[in-house]
C-alpha cells in the first residue's frame, strides 16, 4: 500500500518528520518498506521560459534557445519539434540527474554552441511512460510562481510516500482512511475524516438470487442507480495526482471516483454503464436483474483488460438477467464497462467471502487492487458509507437526476460489544517500567505499575472504539474498519499493548520458575536424530506442499499448481536431493528426515515418519578404491540403518516383500516392530534409473515414528536394567546347515533359540556360503552358539543331548541338511 503524505496530512494531523512517523508506523505494525522524498525526481529542475528560439546553424533538428530562469539566463541546446518562443517550460540545470534516462546534466558543447542546461519532457522527468516532445506549461497554471521554482512545487511533488506492507490481519490498513486513524491513534493527535453523506434512498433487495457461498450472512451486496453523469469529463489534477501516487492510473471522472473511494476508504467500487447492461439484456434493467453466481464450464467473458477468460466452477461472476457481466471482486466486463458516451451507471459496492475472491483470482491467474482487498476480508459495515462518500463525490461533479441505493443486508448494521475485564489485561500485559530521572538528573530511577484505568480506555478511544465504564472494566463498541480483526478481549489487550509500546512493559515471569523437562518420548527423538548424524546421516527438511497426484490430497487454495497438494512420502523429494548431489559431484547421499504425511482413506489422516535414503559409500577418503566410487550393497545398506536406530534398543524384523512397486522386487522387505508392520527398506526399482529419475541405485527406507517411540520408551527398554556380569565361562559351539533360500535367516535364529531353552545365551550369523555344487536353490549358513549355566560352569555332558536335539529339530522343521 503505498500511501501519501500530503494526502494523510488532510485526513490527520502529522506532528512528526517522515523518517519519525515511518519509524512509529513501523514498531505500530505497519512496516514501512521504503520511504520515497517525491521532489528527488525533480530535484535540480527549475520553471524556466523560453526568451528566443533559432534554428542551429549545422544542424537542421537542433534549436538554440535562451532561456531565462530568474536568476540567471541560460543558452540551452534543444532538438524537441514543439520548442519555440515565449512559453514556459521545466529546466534541468547543471548538475542535475535525471534518474528515469540515468543522465547528469553537464556544460557541453553541440555542434560548436555551449549548452547550459537541458529543457525536459515529462517523459525525461519520468512522469509518463512517453512523451512526444517537451513539456509547455499552460500560463494560468503557473500566475502565482516565480520563474525559477522548483518543479516539485509546481508538479505537486513535494511529497513523501511510504510503502506499506499490509499483514493479513489488518485490511484497514488497505485505506487512507484506516492508516491516517493508526497514526493518529499512535500520534496521539486529531482527525480529519471526510464527512458522510446522509440523504440516500437506501431500499431492500427483493426476489435477488445470490450464492450463498460468496454472499454469505457476514457479507452484503449493494447496487445504486445514478443517473445523469457524464463518462467523458476528466479527473481534476488534485485526484490524478493522488491516483499516480499511488500507482493507479487516470481513466476519466467516474471510474477515477471508484478507484479514488478504493484508496480513501479500503472498499472496491465497480461502475456498470447501464444503457449498455440494457442492450445486452435486451430490455430495460433494473435492480432486481443483478445476481451472483458460479461461472459455467465452456462459458466465456471478456475482461475490461481485453482478455477472453473461460469460465468454471472455481470462478464467481456478477450477472445481469443471468449473463456474466464481472468475475466478483476481480475485474469488470468490457461490454458493460463505462466510457466517454456513459450517461446513466449502476455503482456495484459489495463484501464478498474472501475465499471465492482467492478461487476466482488465482483461477484466472490476475490478482488486481481490488481483489487483494477482498481476499484480506474487509468489513461490511462500511460498505454502505462508502457508498454515500462515492455519491457526495458524484454530487460535486454532476448534476444528478436519481440516485437510489439497493441493499441486500440491512442485518449488519448492530454493534457487537466486547467485554474487557481490568484484571484480565493486567494479567495478561503485567506492570510497565516507568523510568523517572532524579533531581540532579545524573542517575534515572526504574519503577514499575500497572496500567491505570485511563491509559486503557484512551488508548482504545484513539483508535475509535465507544468505550462505556463498567465495575469489572469497559464495554468495548468497536468501530466498522476495525470489526474483522478486533473480535474478542483478547484481540484489545493486544491493541492496548500495541499502542502502549510492548518495550516498556517489563518481565512477567511466573513465580516460582518451574524447570521444564523432556518426556520420554521427546528424549528419544532427540536420541534418535543424534545417532543417525553421529553414523553419518545428514538432516533435511523438504516442504509438505507438492504438486498434484492421484494418491494425494489437493489442498482447496492453492498458491501455485507446485505446492497445490500435501505430500504422501518424503522419498520423492529425498531423491531430487541425491539427484542433485550427484549433479554437483558428490557421489553419496545419506540424508534423513522425520516429518508428517497425509493420507486419504475414508478420512483424512496425517502421520509423523521417520524416512530417508542411502546413496553411495561415505568414506573420508578413497586411498582403498583406487579413486572409483564404490556402491554399497543390500546388507552393508541395512546395517547402517541398524547402526542408525541402535540407540533405541529396538529389535527390527525383516520380511522380503514385492508389495512396494517403487522398490526391487528381490532386494526390499517390510520392517515389523513388536509384531506390527512399521515400515520398509529396499533398493530403488531398477525402472527408476533406466528412466533417468535416479543417477545412482540407492536404498530408501521408512519407519512410522509412533511405533519406533512407544517401542523405545517401554519401561524394560528405557530404564537400563544391570546385570552382574557372568562369574563362569561360556560354551560356543558352530553349526552350519544348507536350506533353500526361501527361509528367512530370522525365522531360522527364532527356532533355534526356541530350541535352545535356558542354557542357550546367543546365536550369531557367522558365514553365508552359496556355489552351484549346493545347487542354486540353496544356501548355506554358520551359527555360533552360546552356551552358558550362570550358577556353574557347564561341562560337555550338560548341553551334548540339548545341542544334538537342536540340530535334529531344525533339520525336521526347514528340512535341512547339516554341513559338516
Amino acid at each position: 500500500m503505498k500511501v501519501s503524505q500530503n494526502w494523510l496530512s488532510e485526513l490527520v494531523e502529522i506532528n512528526a518528520n517522515p523518517e519519525e512517523l515511518a519509524e512509529k508506523l513501523s514498531i505500530g505494525g505497519f512496516e514501512v518498506e521504503s520511504l520515497h522524498n517525491c521532489a528527488l525526481k525533480v530535484d535540480g529542475v527549475v520553471l524556466g521560459k523560453v526568451l528566443s528560439a533559432e534554428k542551429h546553424n549545422n544542424s537542421e533538428k537542433l534549436s538554440i534557445c535562451q532561456v531565462d530562469i530568474g536568476t540567471e539566463k541560460l543558452q540551452i541546446i534543444c532538438g524537441a519539434k514543439n520548442i519555440k518562443s515565449n512559453i514556459y517550460v521545466y529546466v534541468a540545470t547543471i548538475g542535475t540527474y535525471l534518474e528515469s534516462i540515468d543522465l547528469k546534466i553537464k556544460r557541453s558543447e553541440i555542434r560548436g554552441i555551449i549548452s547550459e542546461g537541458m529543457i525536459c519532457s515529462l517523459e525525461e522527468l519520468g512522469l509518463e511512460s512517453k512523451s512526444e516532445g517537451i513539456a509547455i506549461i499552460d500560463q494560468n497554471n503557473i500566475k502565482t510562481y516565480k520563474l525559477g521554482t522548483n518543479a516539485a512545487e509546481i508538479l505537486n511533488l513535494n511529497d513523501y510516500i511510504y510503502d506499506l506492507a499490509i499483514t493479513a490481519n489488518r485490511p484497514d490498513g488497505m485505506s487512507m482512511v484506516g492508516i491516517a486513524r493508526e497514526i493518529s491513534a499512535l500520534l496521539e493527535t486529531s482527525l480529519k475524516i471526510p464527512e458522510i453523506g446522509k440523504d440516500i434512498n437506501l431500499i431492500n433487495f427483493k426476489n435477488n438470487s445470490f450464492c450463498q457461498e460468496a454472499i454469505n450472512s457476514e457479507c452484503i451486496y449493494t447496487i445504486s442507480e445514478i443517473n445523469n453523469v457524464k463518462g467523458s469529463i476528466i479527473s481534476p489534477n488534485w485526484l490524478k495526482d493522488r491516483l499516480e501516487k499511488s500507482d493507479i492510473n487516470p481513466i476519466n471522472l467516474l471510474v477515477d471516483i471508484t478507484n479514488y473511494i478504493l484508496l480513501e476508504q479500503g472498499q472496491p467500487l465497480h461502475a456498470f454503464d447501464k444503457d449498455k447492461l440494457s442492450k445486452i439484456v435486451g430490455r430495460e434493467i433494473s435492480e432486481i436483474d443483478f445476481g451472483v453466481r458460479k461461472g459455467q464450464n465452456n462459458e466465456n467473458f471478456l475482461a475490461l483488460d481485453g482478455q477472453n477468460y473461460a469460465l468454471n466452477q472455481n470462478i464467481t461472476v456478477i450477472t445481469c438477467s443471468n449473463i456474466p457481466i464481472a468475475i466478483a471482486g476481480v475485474i469488470g466486463g468490457l461490454e458493460s464497462g463505462v466510457s466517454e458516451t456513459t450517461k446513466n451507471i449502476y455503482l456495484e459496492a459489495a463484501v464478498f467471502n474472501p475465499s471465492i475472491i482467492r478461487k476466482s483470482s488465482k483461477e484466472i491467474g490476475i490478482r488486481t487492487e481490488s481483489s487483494s482487498r477482498f481476499e484480506k476480508g474487509i468489513s461490511s459495515k462500511n460498505t454502505i458509507n462508502s457508498v454515500k462518500r462515492a455519491i457526495d463525490l458524484f454530487n460535486e461533479f454532476f448534476e444528478i437526476s436519481k440516485i437510489t441505493l439497493y441493499s441486500s443486508n440491512k442485518s449488519m448494521f448492530t454493534d457487537k460489544k466486547i467485554k474487557l475485564r481490568r484484571e484480565r489485561v493486567h494479567k495478561i500485559l503485567g506492570p510497565i517500567n516507568i523510568v523517572e530521572n532524579n533531581s540532579n538528573n545524573l542517575t534515572e530511577n526504574k519503577n514499575t505499575r500497572y496500567l491505570k484505568d485511563y491509559e486503557i480506555s484512551d488508548k482504545l478511544k484513539l483508535i475509535g472504539c465507544t468505550v462505556v465504564d463498567k465495575e469489572y472494566g469497559w464495554d468495548i463498541t468497536v468501530i466498522a474498519n476495525r470489526s474483522q480483526d478486533l473480535t474478542r478481549e483478547i484481540d484489545l489487550i493486544e491493541e492496548v499493548a500495541r499502542l502502549i509500546g510492548y518495550d516498556l512493559f517489563d518481565q512477567n515471569i511466573p513465580n516460582p520458575i518451574k524447570p521444564g523437562i523432556l518426556k520420554p518420548t521427546q528424549k528419544a527423538l532427540r536420541k534418535l536424530k543424534d545417532n543417525f548424524i553421529n553414523v553419518g546421516f545428514n538432516e533435511v527438511l523438504t516442504y509438505s506442499l507438492v504438486p498434484e497426484n492421484i494418491d494425494r490430497i489437493k489442498i482447496s487454495n492453492p498458491l501455485l499448481s507446485e505446492t497445490s497438494s500435501l505430500r504422501n512420502n518424503l522419498w520423492e523429494e529425498h531423491i531430487k536431493i541425491s539427484d542433485s548431489n550427484h549433479k554437483a559431484g558428490k557421489d553419496y547421499c545419506w540424508i534423513f528426515e522425520i516429518g508428517n504425511i497425509f493420507q486419504d482413506h475414508d478420512s483424512f489422516t496425517e502421520e509423523e515418519i521417520l524416512s530417508g535414503i542411502i546413496s553411495g559409500n561415505k568414506n573420508f577418503s578413497k586411498w582403498d578404491s583406487s579413486a572409483k566410487s564404490k556402491q554399497l550393497n543390500y546388507s552393508e545398506a541395512r546395517g547402517k540403518l541398524k547402526e542408525a536406530l541402535h540407540s533405541l534398543n529396538v529389535l527390527i524384523n525383516d520380511k522380503p516383500t514385492t508389495k512396494f512397486h517403487f522398490l526391487h522386487p528381490g532386494l526390499s522387505s517390510k520392517l515389523f516392530i513388536e509384531g506390527k508392520e512399521a515400515g520398509f527398506f529396499g533398493q530403488i526399482h531398477p525402472r527408476f534409473i533406466m528412466e533417468k529419475k535416479v543417477q545412482t541405485k540407492l536404498y530408501i527406507f521408512q519407519l512410522k515414528v509412533s511405533n519406533l517411540i512407544e517401542a523405545s520408551t517401554r519401561k524394560n527398554k528405557w530404564i537400563p536394567i544391570y546385570k552382574n556380569y557372568p562369574l563362569v565361562p561360556k560354551i560356543d559351539r558352530d553349526i552350519s546347515f544348507i536350506f533353500k533360500k526361501t527361509f528367512l535367516i530370522e525365522e531360522i535364529i527364532s527356532e533355534i533359540k526356541k530350541q535352545g531353552k535356558k542354557l542357550l545365551e546367543n546365536v550369531n550369523l557367522i558365514d553365508i556360503y552359496s556355489d552351484s555344487n549346493i545347487g542354486d536353490e540353496f544356501i548355506s549358513y554358520t551359527f555360533r552358539l552360546s552356551y552358558r549355566n550362570k550358577e556353574k560352569t557347564l561341562m560337555e555332558k550338560d548341553i551334548y543331548d540339548l545341542h544334538n536335539n537342536l540340530i535334529s529339530e531344525i533339520e525336521n522343521k526347514f528340512n535341512a541338511k547339516q554341513n559338516k
